[in-house]
């Protein structure tokens, strides 16, 4: 449906132009009127202190002052009072007058006022009284060839000349302002109250849409045509404007949500190195306390405290990207800097990726560790085996007794060597969890009651007694029966081996809350407890003087990763005079 055609602006503005015009004297009047005050403020002010400026570069060449520069200087003031008319003072820093030419003067406040703050000299100072009786005074302060603040200038003026123009300009324009009132007073009241009140509706849109208020709404009744539109075009971009805010916003939100859950520290600078965005792993890797947006905002120096990260940033706002690897407190830091280019080709900021490679390190050192470790334990049978041979060839085979023993010590060597390659092939499995576990229900009463079997001969030949304390026979675990018993074997091995002739080793099971604790404990000999936390390192032995060439010094290590594998952890108490014990937990069936 075509829509009705209003009156035209352009017709209501053919029929108005005089009153409108008339109305636009009035408005023009003040304005100029107070314009005119502000540029004769200005004017004078920029003078004075120009003038202020170059008389005390001038007079900077007498200081210090001497007799013969004192002479020099009063000329000066005189020619300069002489030449512009100006009341000139020269004080010294304490305020006292080395020299003056005047013929009036403002009031003693205003000069010393103009003495102060010439003499601070920051900002210039300059103050114009646009009054009758009034005065323009400027000061500044004047440097010695070396650079101190010698002395300070005050100019001073009358303002008669700004005064007389003004009050012409105001005569005339208030001669315009009654004769325009007049005209256009009661025609132009009604026209100009309505413009306003719509142009006051628009601006107060506008301020609202400004505030992220998107829901105003411009009437369109009772408007000319172009009002109409300009009303319809105002209210289709408040709707579109307030879909385009939200979707902004919602993509912000997310934006910030995915910056603040990575795993990766995050820093935003802008070109000045200015935190723009900071998310909390990167305040963590920093070792600050504090939310984010506590450090948004603060300069990069007093956010980062690592040189090294500093020097990054440098070359990144310089428009290199850079990478490199620190350590922050315990933990190694891989940082990756990148410039952010603006539209001319310069950077316009940095982003900081911070990723922590603590445990990658570790891991590293670790599989540099065992490596070397693994190298040194298969040397040793290997250098065995070759020098037996190289006996055996240069004719130890001709002695059979010595033939003999030297297979028999070879076979050991091989077997060790076959126990350590096994061993590290069962860690392997266990640790990429290739190795499956057979886990089913296994009476722990009968699973100790084998290990004494099998290891009561062991005992019996070092002296040891070896005992089993179970305090529930019915009791049945969920495990993997024969990984566990390659536990507690390796244990009670253990136990034996630092128990002296005499002692005991106590196999024991105790039920609780669902869980069955299982321990070796002996009477010997109390471990360091310094030396605890590294017993399942592996190829680490507690005391070397006792190791055997039996021992892989990996047992330990593959019977922490059993017990892991089944859910539980080790757990090692050890006292003077009381001996030691290992410990885990297994789940009870049913």
């Amino acid at each position: 449906m075509a829509r009705a055609r209003r009156p035209s602006v352009r017709l209501w503005q053919t029929e108005l132009f005089v009153i409108v015009s008339i109305v636009a004297i009035l408005i023009l009047s003040v304005t100029l009127s107070q314009g005119l005050q502000r540029t004769l403020r200005q004017l004078g002010e920029t003078n004075t202190l120009s003038d202020a400026s170059a008389f005390a570069l001038q007079l900077s060449s007498q200081f210090p002052l001497t007799v013969e520069s004192r002479g020099r200087l009063r000329t000066q003031v005189q020619q300069h009072r002489r030449i512009y008319g100006d009341d000139v003072w020269v004080y010294s820093i304490d305020g006292s007058v080395i020299d003056e030419a005047h013929t009036g003067a403002p009031p003693q406040s205003v000069l010393d006022e103009a003495r102060i703050q010439g003499l601070a000299d920051s900002p210039p100072y300059a103050q114009m009284t646009l009054k009758t009786g009034g005065y323009v005074v400027a000061g500044k302060a004047v440097y010695d060839p070396d650079g101190r603040r010698a002395a300070v200038v005050v100019i001073a003026s009358p303002v008669t000349d700004s005064l007389a123009v003004l009050d012409a300009v105001r005569r005339r324009l208030w001669t315009t302002f009654w004769i325009a009132l007049m005209v256009a007073g009661v025609l132009g009241f009604g026209f100009a109250e309505f413009i306003a009140r719509r142009v006051r509706q628009m601006s107060k849109a506008a301020t609202a849409i400004a505030d992220g208020d998107f829901g105003q709404r411009l009437p369109t009744g009772l408007v000319p045509d172009e009002i109409y539109e300009l009303a319809e075009s105002y209210n289709r971009m408040a709707v579109t404007l307030g879909h385009a805010f939200a979707s902004l916003q919602e993509r912000e939100q997310e934006i910030a949500a995915v910056v603040q859950s990575m795993g990766e520290g995050v820093i935003a600078f802008d070109a000045e190195g200015t935190v723009r965005v900071i998310n909390p792993e990167a305040l963590r890797l920093l070792q600050r306390a504090g939310a984010t947006d506590e450090f948004t905002g603060r300069r990069a120096g007093e956010v980062i405290g690592d040189e090294t990260i500093r020097e990054l940033l440098r070359r990144a706002l310089a428009g290199s990207a850079v990478t490199d690897t620190v350590t922050l407190g315990s933990r190694g830091v891989l940082l990756h800097c990148s410039p952010i280019f603006g539209t001319d080709g310069d950077a316009a900021g940095a982003v900081l990726l911070m990723s922590d490679i603590t445990e990658r390190q570790q891991l590293e050192e670790a599989q540099r560790r065992f490596v070397a470790n693994a190298s040194h334990e298969m040397r040793t049978p290997i250098s065995a085996l070759k020098g037996l041979l190289e006996l055996l060839n240069d004719g130890a085979k001709d002695d059979t007794a010595v033939r003999d023993d030297f297979l028999r010590t070879m076979t050991l060597e091989v077997d060790r060597l076959g126990r350590l390659v096994a061993d590290l092939l069962t860690l392997a499995q266990l640790e990429t969890g290739s190795l499956k576990l057979n886990r089913e229900l296994v009476p722990v009463a009968a699973l100790l009651g084998d290990i004494l079997t099998v290891m009561r001969p062991l005992a019996h030949a070092a002296g040891v007694t070896l005992e089993v304390d179970v305090s529930d026979a019915d009791v049945e675990a969920d495990c993997d029966r024969d990984r566990i018993m390659q536990v507690l074997m390796g244990f009670v091995d253990n136990a034996l081996k630092h128990s002296g002739s005499g002692g005991t080793v106590t196999l024991s099971a105790r039920p609780h809350d669902g869980l069955v604790t299982l321990a070796v404990h002996n009477e010997g000999a109390a471990i360091d407890p310094e030396l605890i936390p590294r017993l399942f390192d592996r190829f680490f032995r507690a005391d070397e003087s006792r190791a055997t060439p039996k021992g892989t010094g990996l047992g330990l290590s593959i019977a922490k990763e059993i017990i892991e594998a089944h859910g539980s952890t080790v757990e090692v108490d050890s006292l003077p005079g009381e001996g030691a014990t290992f410990r885990f937990d297994l789940p009870i069936a049913g």
